[in-house]
């Protein structure tokens, strides 16, 4: 394996660490108590900065799953294969997680201009875990493709 691979394999991994890391971590910080008036502008501040790092993380996996792919371009498999459709189960999930993140980050910004005594907790706390969720789900399909 030529080192350009590994390291591409080592960016789509920190990625996937950057995007679940801060949906875990916001979903947690939120769903453990109900933010103070007072700390509501700052969730919102904090959700906010993570869809910006979410998007960028989003957009790494994405090039470089591209590239992943890419480096097996001539052997990758039908979907008559089981790894061949699970790649393609795969690729549909990713799909559906850029629309479900869509609609996130339209909450997140529409709670943002929306006043600050709307009780923002219970929103982005769902809307954290779906996120959460579904990229667990994406991660697991990942293991089932690399080690069968």
């Amino acid at each position: 394996m030529a080192l350009s691979h590994v390291f591409v394999r080592g960016v789509h991994v920190l990625a996937m660490a950057v995007a679940l890391g801060g949906s875990i971590s916001l979903w947690w910080a939120i769903r453990t108590r109900a933010p103070l008036p007072a700390e509501r502008a700052a969730l919102l501040r904090f959700a906010e900065g993570y869809e910006w790092l979410f998007w960028a993380a989003l957009g790494t996996l994405v090039m470089t799953g591209v590239g992943n792919l890419g480096a097996l371009a001539p052997a990758v498999p039908t979907t008559t294969t089981q790894w061949g459709l699970v790649l393609y189960v795969k690729l549909v999930a990713v799909l559906g997680l850029l629309l479900l993140s869509a609609v996130r980050t339209v909450v997140v910004h529409k709670l943002s201009e929306a006043d600050t005594s709307v009780n923002v907790a219970a929103s982005l706390s769902r809307a954290y875990a779906v996120t959460m969720l579904y990229l667990v789900g994406l991660l697991a399909l990942a293991e089932v493709l690399a080690h069968g």
